[in-house]
């Protein structure tokens, strides 16, 4: 059932809605220019969404498109790419419009508001509480165990280090900066999405620079590859497994998390005038994890030289790194696992306790989620078993089933949100309807 669910109903169910909202964004939005305004910059909001988009899985899942699928896959992440981002639009206009806030001002969102409110009465509230208890679970199996593991056996292969120091090193830097809130989070965040960013694309481009020559023929690969059977077959799983695939090749559900529903927990705080201005930096995060970063994967394997049956998923990657870099690429991109995990560690613990603070209220979900967060990290260290995969596979499958039913049911608020941006209902102010409830 995992596998029917997660391999045919959702990646279509996604398509099919990432292209209606397509049509939206293409009928309704005009941009403008609008005012910065309040303590949550939408730069910040966006550099933890991407710490949780942006994952090992922008290497595994890439290289594992390539080799199954030839070099045609790239075009068809390109595409889903494109349908991705009226998705991650949608669900974030969504995060803002009904959002709430503290005494003190400070925003509490995510889907599982606009679930509540899609839905209504107790279908709607029954349906947040589910969506709620599956995004804490999955903080703590996607985004607690399975990156220490991937972490630990990168730096344990390269540097040596012990399994045990790498995941309780993980775990208490990450309680470090949990304990300080969601400010904290998003100020180690700003700092750290950059900074990974930088060392793969600076390892990405000096292969692409030595390798300058091979890139006609590797964009030419790309588009005359993109129509083969294969290549589409190998490009629906580089969908899967780039954006959520966080370690394994087989693993993953959505690219860049677009429809899942959490990264709106993340954009909830910001403010901004229009609940559409913060939906557009959704399509950046889109464009960064899987047209830039993906790609700079894509064509440092197609210009290494390496044969695409020289591995699968991080081999391949490595393969191909170390043919042009030489032993440097080894320790290179082993930090940058460790990177990658460790942002993804802190935006899904992030993703967790909103998601039971609003259960349970933002202190009770601390108390209990960020000890288990930790107790996570350190056994994925040592050990990541098939079941908790298969675990997490099904749990985002109906994260994003439950989320993808909501976006359709309040498509009129997104469409409203989005006319108003693009000032064409400047005088029907009433027909947006917002909901910014005090907590």
């Amino acid at each position: 059932m995992t596998e029917w669910l997660v391999g045919t109903v959702v990646p279509v169910a996604l398509l099919l809605c990432g292209a209606y909202f397509a049509v939206v964004l293409v009928r309704h939005l005009r941009y403008r220019p609008c005012r910065r305004r309040g303590s949550s910059s939408s730069a910040r909001a966006l550099a933890v969404a991407l710490a949780g988009t942006l994952g090992v899985g922008n290497i595994a899942g890439v290289a594992s498109a390539i080799a199954l699928g030839g070099a045609g896959a790239v075009f068809w992440m390109w595409v889903a790419a494109l349908l991705a981002m009226p998705l991650k639009y949608a669900e974030i206009v969504l995060a803002l419009r009904h959002r709430t806030r503290e005494a003190d001002g400070t925003s509490h969102g995510g889907a599982m508001y606009y679930i509540k409110e899609a839905f209504g009465g107790k279908a709607g509230r029954g349906a947040a509480a589910l969506f709620a208890v599956l995004c804490a679970l999955c903080a703590l199996t996607l985004g607690g165990m399975l990156q220490s593991n991937a972490a630990a056996e990168a730096l344990s292969v390269t540097l040596r280090l012990p399994p045990a120091m790498v995941g309780g090193g993980m775990a208490a830097l990450a309680l470090l900066v949990l304990m300080g809130g969601g400010k904290r989070i998003e100020r180690v965040c700003t700092a750290l999405v950059p900074f990974m960013c930088f060392l793969f694309t600076v390892a990405a481009l000096a292969v692409l620079i030595l390798r300058r020559d091979a890139l006609p023929a590797a964009f030419g690969a790309i588009f005359r590859g993109a129509l083969t059977p294969r290549a589409g077959a190998g490009g629906a799983l580089g969908v899967l497994a780039s954006g959520a695939l966080r370690y394994g090749v087989s693993r993953g559900l959505v690219s860049n998390e677009a429809g899942c529903g959490t990264a709106p927990s993340a954009h909830a705080a910001a403010e901004v005038e229009y609940p559409a201005e913060q939906g557009l930096w959704g399509i950046l995060e889109v464009f960064v994890d899987t047209i830039l970063l993906c790609t700079l994967t894509a064509l440092v394997i197609l210009t290494s030289g390496v044969p695409l049956e020289a591995g699968e998923g991080v081999s391949l990657a490595l393969a191909a790194f170390r043919a042009v870099l030489g032993d440097v690429a080894e320790p290179l991109l082993a930090v940058s696992v460790a990177f990658f995990a460790f942002a993804t560690v802190l935006c899904w613990s992030h993703y967790g306790v909103e998601s039971l603070g609003y259960l349970l209220g933002q202190r009770r979900a601390k108390r209990l989620l960020l000890p288990a967060m930790a107790a996570a990290v350190l056994s994925g260290a040592l050990f990541a078993p098939a079941l908790v995969w298969d675990a997490t596979d099904l749990v985002l499958g109906l994260m994003t089933l439950l989320n993808l039913a909501a976006l359709l049911l309040l498509r009129d608020g997104v469409r409203a949100e989005t006319r108003f941006f693009s000032g064409r209902e400047e005088a029907n102010l009433q027909n947006i309807n917002r909901i910014d409830k005090r907590s």
